[in-house]
């Protein structure tokens, strides 16, 4: 019986995915030193929806430092317009969570216990980086994003200024962010979410002309502080 409730489950998870995407993968540097991998999974889902997954965690020599294995999950719609629900299971050295948002008209619940309200489409930070791959036209400096920023309770308006890096192939975004209201739910984030979201230093994301997709991303927290680069690889 159980195998055949194995079975019928693995039946399901085939039929809710209807294509996948290419996996993304990149190495994760911090002042130069590899530290950590990210995975970027893409999946069309049956009910109309796409499932954005990014997988990061830490390699040697940070892997005994700082143990990471981070996993988020982000459903938007097929137009990749706006947030209808994400998840993230962290277990980071010293962090252990299991966090959740949904949002629905106009409305934001986390982890079925607290609701805020925000009359403008949503989108994460890693969601909206998604959004400039499938809308190349919205790459432009100055583009009137229909859509805000959620990081965990605090509602952001996200401002771009894109260069083109002519050596590389490749538009640069610079992303900033204006608080404009919410209130943060969780005092503790994971490491990963803090580096991308936290501080007034660099945001950058460069986009390939030759496919479109992400190929490398520099963060930092101000002058001074701490430094994250990611850079695309390619797998055999």
């Amino acid at each position: 019986m159980k195998k055949v409730i194995f079975i019928l489950q693995l039946v399901c998870m085939f039929g809710s995915l209807l294509a996948t995407t290419d996996t993304l993968f990149f190495d994760v540097s911090i002042l130069g030193v590899r530290c950590a991998k990210v995975e970027l999974i893409e999946n069309i889902l049956d009910d109309d929806r796409v499932e954005i997954v990014y997988h990061a965690y830490t390699v040697p020599p940070f892997l005994k430092l700082s143990p990471t294995d981070n996993w988020y999950y982000y459903y938007t719609n097929r137009e990749y317009s706006h947030l209808d629900s994400l998840r993230k299971i962290i277990k980071d050295k010293d962090v252990r969570q299991n966090y959740s948002e949904i949002m629905s008209n106009e409305t934001v619940i986390y982890n079925n216990d607290h609701v805020q309200k925000h009359n403008k489409p949503l989108h994460h930070i890693l969601t909206s980086l998604a959004f400039f791959e499938h809308h190349p036209e919205a790459i432009q400096s100055g583009y009137d994003l229909a859509f805000d920023i959620s990081d965990e309770g605090d509602f952001y308006h996200q401002e771009i200024k894109v260069k083109y890096n002519e050596r590389k192939a490749q538009d640069e975004i610079y992303f900033s962010f204006k608080h404009i209201g919410g209130k943060e739910y969780i005092k503790e984030t994971d490491v990963f979410n803090w580096m991308i979201c936290a501080g007034n230093g660099t945001r950058m994301l460069a986009y390939s002309r030759r496919d479109g997709k992400i190929i490398e991303g520099a963060f930092s927290l101000g002058w001074g502080g701490l430094h994250l680069r990611a850079k695309r690889i390619i797998k055999p």
